[in-house]
């Protein structure tokens, strides 16, 4: 993952999306604008650089191709966590089950 900062908020995204976020910002780049202004007060970050909550545009002019980016990102990070989250309790059963196993192979057997 990297980081790229807009709106001055640090954000957590892949390659390609901070490649398509550059994308956007060049296509909205004039002489008169920045594309980066598209982005001012739409999002707002935790500390580890996921959004957390998306502002409709309500005091600047932004573009739906900016909120919808905004709102793909925002999922796909929150998509991220969740897979994270359950690979870390795959990886905690898979040694709960090996310790168990292990306990169960020491204790003594009845033969018949």
């Amino acid at each position: 993952m990297i980081y790229k900062v807009i709106d001055n908020k640090k954000v957590e995204m892949t390659h390609d999306e901070a490649l398509m976020y550059d994308k956007i910002v060049r296509s909205y780049t004039n002489l008169t604008n920045k594309g980066e202004d598209m982005f001012i007060d739409l999002f707002e970050v935790n500390a580890d650089g996921i959004i957390m909550f998306l502002k409709p545009p309500s005091k600047r002019h932004s573009s739906f191709e900016v909120f919808l980016f905004l709102m793909c990102l925002q999922q796909q990070q929150h998509i991220r966590l969740m897979y994270k989250q359950v690979a870390d309790m795959a990886s905690q059963l898979k040694e709960k089950i090996s310790e168990i196993d292990e306990k169960l192979k020491k204790l003594p057997t009845k033969n018949k």
